[in-house]
């Protein structure tokens, strides 16, 4: 027949809940010496509050009514009558579902390592406690004519400190099973811690001389450095069966009190120690959790910086290196460690270490917080290297310099790539020039272009300035190319150029407008200077001298401009009375109308 696993999962565990509680209730009735029958620590409710909260809410019902009935039995064995048996099985249920139900109330999981949840166990255990010791002292009391107030501490002094000490041991136990966290070395030292408890226990509790309580919670404390929770809850729970074993053997100091007195006495020293013991643990896991946090980031943060590439160092106060990444035997070929307490100056170029140290001054006095600099230093292979440094002032609480924290980049390739862009932009910029001069010259005779003219015409007109513009041609220029050919053509016209430049005044233009055409540009230039320059220009050319037989002479028209006047019109103008220097005879200047 087959196995349902399904049905195991749903019945079987709450009937293990339901028997442990049972063994562990009829141990505990056992072994304890009564005092208005309760047990001095009851361990049994704490099987059912662990499996409750390691459980969803919607299996819940099973291992409570197995408890209660579980509980029933127990105390019946034990001698109660059925319905008092009854009642307290009813608490034995009821109690740990309430404080379930308290703790996860906002469905969270409980982690009894963690100073939240203890400040919210607590609680949620005096509730519940409280709760349950008001209902069983009433039904005691009114049914069995018990001592309410005595019955009442009874019930809740065993209730809490058996929840207390025994709930975190489960709890922590089990997530020990799911996840092993002590290897067999750590338990031979727990084992031997338990020992010690075990030891300072019996001294405690079985010796009759003097009362020695306070020797056992050295070693709880001990147990709970070592171990944290679990051996705070496990040290706890032996000296509470040593205790209760002691008191019910009639051990211990007898000047203490009664038998009753004593266990009392039992009670309120577990409780100090539980309640010491569980704070400390959670703040020792809450510490260990930190310092394993702190350690994954720095394994993290480390990994990164080795991966950087770029240099990244602490330095003292001193201006020596007291760290280094890997990205240093990189950049300058020396090994980290051979260089890890020498001064920074050690590896920077002769010429460049003044200015770095007087920058270095101004941090170490902090007269700024940061720095950035360049510098070149000297790599193993003798090579020099530009670097750039960005470094922070590091200060300690009383504003003292502690030293330096940075980077340093290696630039060389990007200074490299920066000059050979330098240097191809400059020649971008002559070959710009260049192409403007181009455009803007008259490429057979060197003087300004008709563009690069009527430009500058037009930016001095749109100044408003007083300028005076003459037109001039070479006479006959058609016959000096039809008898000379144009290769004399072209010489003549480059002979009249220079003619006309040596002719004007320092801020004038000459400019070749085309074929045998070319303008002077006279700017704050009066009617009669311009005349005065024209007639320069006119004699010059008559003048010069050329091949035999070659005579040359120019015509021109010169025009002022008036207000209002634009390059078309100044230049029609001028080529008006250009034209009329021609039709009256040549070689000579008019001026327009």
């Amino acid at each position: 027949m087959a196995i349902n696993v399904v049905a195991v999962r749903a019945f079987g565990a709450p009937m293990l809940v339901a028997l442990g509680h049972f063994v562990i209730a009829c141990g505990s009735l056992t072994l304890a010496r009564w005092s208005n029958g309760l047990a001095a620590i009851w361990l049994p409710n704490a099987v059912l509050l662990a499996y409750l909260l390691l459980t969803p809410r919607g299996r819940w019902s099973l291992p409570v009514v197995g408890v209660i009935l579980s509980g029933t039995f127990a105390n019946s064995l034990g001698g109660a009558p059925l319905p008092l048996a009854f009642a307290f099985g009813l608490s034995n249920g009821i109690e740990p579902l309430l404080i379930a139900w308290l703790l996860q109330a906002d469905r969270r999981p409980l982690n009894l390592e963690r100073i939240g949840d203890l400040s919210r166990f607590v609680p949620a255990l005096l509730v519940a406690c409280l709760g349950s010791a008001v209902y069983a002292s009433t039904i005691s009391t009114f049914f069995y004519a018990a001592d309410f107030r005595e019955f009442w501490i009874s019930w809740l002094s065993s209730s809490f400190l058996g929840l207390a000490i025994f709930t975190p041991l489960l709890l922590i136990g089990a997530k020990q099973w799911r996840a092993p966290r002590l290897t067999g070395r750590d338990w031979q030292g727990a084992l031997a811690v338990l020992a010690l408890v075990a030891g300072c226990g019996a001294i405690g509790f079985f010796q009759t001389r003097w009362p020695l309580f306070f020797v056992m919670l050295p070693p709880v404390l001990i147990a709970t450095f070592r171990l944290r929770a679990i051996g705070a809850a496990a040290s706890v729970l032996l000296l509470a069966v040593m205790g209760t074993a002691a008191v019910v053997g009639g051990f211990g100091v007898e000047a203490i009190g009664s038998v009753s007195e004593r266990l009392v006495l039992l009670q309120l020293f577990l409780a100090v120690a539980i309640l010491t013991a569980l704070p400390v643990a959670a703040l020792l896991s809450q510490r260990d959790r930190f310092a394993e946090t702190l350690a994954a980031h720095e394994a993290q943060l480390a990994s990164i910086v080795d991966a950087v590439s770029d240099v990244i160092f602490h330095t003292d106060a001193e201006g020596r290196w007291t760290y280094l990444n890997p990205a240093w035997e990189q950049l300058t070929g020396y090994a980290v460690e051979e260089s890890i307490g020498h001064p920074v100056m050690d590896q920077v170029v002769e010429e460049d270490r003044d200015e770095l140290r007087e920058r270095m001054r101004g941090l170490t006095s902090g007269l700024f917080e940061t720095l950035r600099h360049q510098f070149r230093f000297l790599h193993d292979s003798g090579d020099h290297r530009w670097g750039e440094v960005q470094a922070r002032r590091l200060t300690d609480t009383d504003g003292r310099m502690t030293g330096a924290a940075g980077i340093i980049v290696d630039i060389s390739d990007r200074l490299a790539v920066a000059a050979l862009a330098e240097d191809a932009r400059q020649r971008a910029e002559r070959d710009a020039e260049a192409a403007l001069l181009l455009a803007a010259t008259d490429e057979l005779t060197g003087v300004a272009s008709r563009r690069a003219f009527l430009t500058v015409l037009d930016h001095q007109l749109t100044d408003g300035d007083v300028l005076a513009v003459a037109l001039f041609d070479i006479d006959h220029f058609k016959q000096v190319n039809d008898r000379h050919g144009h290769a004399v053509g072209d010489e003549v016209l480059r002979r009249i150029a220079e003619i006309a430049e040596s002719c004007i005044r320092d801020r004038d233009l000459v400019g070749r407008l085309g074929g045998e055409e070319f303008a002077v540009l006279m700017p704050r230039a009066s009617l009669e200077q311009a005349v005065a320059v024209g007639e320069r220009l006119r004699r010059a050319c008559e003048e010069a001298e050329h091949r035999p037989g070659l005579r040359v002479t120019v015509s021109l028209g010169v025009a002022a401009a008036d207000a209002g006047s634009d390059a078309a019109s100044l230049l029609r103008e001028a080529d008006a009375a250009l034209y009329r220097a021609k039709f009256e005879g040549r070689n000579c200047l008019r001026l327009a109308a």
